[in-house]
């Protein structure tokens, strides 16, 4: 099973998502408000990853997806 993400098309940041993790979930949700207006995707890492960056939301360079 491959590892889907959230990706906003317009700043190239993604953010991994895990279903069953409730901590990810808000900040699934964090990502979606900081990109209100622009273009969100569901997609395979495997599309993204290389192209687009870690969403961080905390500023300390710690992502969702390190953890993978």
């Amino acid at each position: 099973m491959s590892l889907r993400v959230r990706a906003c098309i317009k700043c190239r940041q993604y953010m991994v998502i895990h279903p069953d993790n409730p901590v990810n979930q808000v900040d699934i949700k964090k990502f979606e408000r900081k990109h209100t207006g622009h273009t969100i995707m569901t997609s395979d890492i495997n599309e993204v990853k290389g192209v687009y960056t870690p969403f961080t939301n905390n500023g300390n360079g710690h992502s969702s997806d390190e953890n993978v």
